[in-house]
């Protein structure tokens, strides 16, 4: 061994440098930083995988690297797996079962792990993998189709071993990971109250280059006179995509949101309410177009079964920024209910 010289070397670490053979032990005290890296085992003709589980490495929670619990409680079924950037690994997971102990999704986070659901987790990602994925999936537009099987073929390109799916999982962390960062970047850790006091809209990136009062505004802009007052003006448009049609292939009670209008999307119970109140009084005028893109598309037959009709949103005209609660699925084509809206409630959004 290179490490203690006496155990028998027969272990490398396939994602270090060094290349060094050590002993089971040796191996194991190696990697308290890092457990998910890839191994190879000297079978005396050849390397062959194998996995810090195999040789015994058990990953304990809610201590310190190197600390045993006292109380440790297995994984459920003792099957767990982590993603991280070396593949899928298949970990031994022991949860601090001490009378102070957390719940084990907070164990997991506070170990820089995601896990899959928060009930007697099985699956996990770290924090190094999801960071990369979000980057990655913002600069190439990969899909997590995509990224996850380069994960699989990571774990083994041969397609002679079996490897368990998680992709459903993945993407479902994908999700949470998203809201998560939306919450960190607008500061919603600090607030007292917790993430369910987040304001609507307060979460929407406001245009910059337009007013914005106490941002980019004089105090007395209010009172500007009229050959000064159009510097101060916000000026905003409708716009419509009859194309972003989407299937009724699910439920807000089955799928729910995790961005419940706290950014760009109006809360969707609120929305359907509004337009289930004019649904049964307003009539809509019959269109006297009819050779406009716009009319052909948004009354065109083929929306039976869709949960969405296409997407419209109010946004600045000058520099295209959504405003905050200005996205909304149109439920019927170009049908539009119109509402009157304090000009000032413009801003203060």
């Amino acid at each position: 061994c290179a490490s203690c010289s006496e155990g028998r070397a027969e272990y490398r670490c396939d994602d270090c440098n060094d290349l060094q053979l050590y002993c089971q032990e040796c191996a194991i005290e190696r990697h308290l930083c890092n457990p998910f890296h890839r191994l190879q085992c000297w079978s005396g003709t050849h390397f062959r995988r194998t996995t810090l589980k195999k040789i015994g490495f058990r990953i304990q929670l809610g201590h310190p690297p190197g600390e045993r619990c006292r109380n440790p409680v297995k994984a459920f079924a003792d099957d767990f797996i982590v993603l991280d950037v070396s593949g899928v690994n298949e970990v031994a997971v022991d949860y601090c079962g001490c009378e102070t102990a957390q719940a084990k999704s907070i164990q997991l986070l506070r170990s820089r792990l995601v896990p899959a659901t928060g009930v007697d987790p099985k699956t996990a990602a770290t924090f190094r993998l999801m960071e990369f994925y979000h980057l990655l999936h913002n600069q190439s537009k990969v899909s997590g189709f995509e990224f996850y099987n380069t994960l699989t073929r990571r774990t083994d390109n041969t397609g002679t071993c079996e490897i368990k799916s998680r992709y459903t999982s993945f993407m479902r962390m994908a999700r949470m990971w998203y809201h998560l960062k939306l919450l960190k970047r607008f500061a919603r850790g600090h607030d007292p109250r917790g993430a369910k006091a987040t304001a609507p809209g307060s979460c929407a990136v406001l245009c910059p280059a337009c007013p914005q009062p106490g941002i980019n505004l004089p105090a007395d802009w209010a009172s500007a006179p009229p050959e000064r007052s159009w510097l101060y003006r916000l000026f905003v448009g409708i716009d419509a995509n009859f194309r972003l049609k989407r299937k009724k292939v699910s439920s807000d009670s089955a799928d729910p949101g995790f961005n419940n209008g706290i950014a760009y999307f109006v809360e969707e119970r609120a929305y359907k309410e509004h337009l289930d109140k004019h649904d049964k009084h307003d009539i809509e005028d019959t269109s006297t177009c009819n050779n406009h893109d716009a009319v052909k598309l948004a009354n065109m037959r083929g929306s039976h079964g869709t949960a969405a009709s296409g997407v419209a949103t109010v946004e600045c005209v000058r520099h295209d920024m959504k405003r905050p609660c200005s996205v909304g699925d149109l439920q019927k084509g170009e049908r539009q209910v119109m509402t009157v809206v304090d000009v000032d409630s413009l801003y203060s959004s």
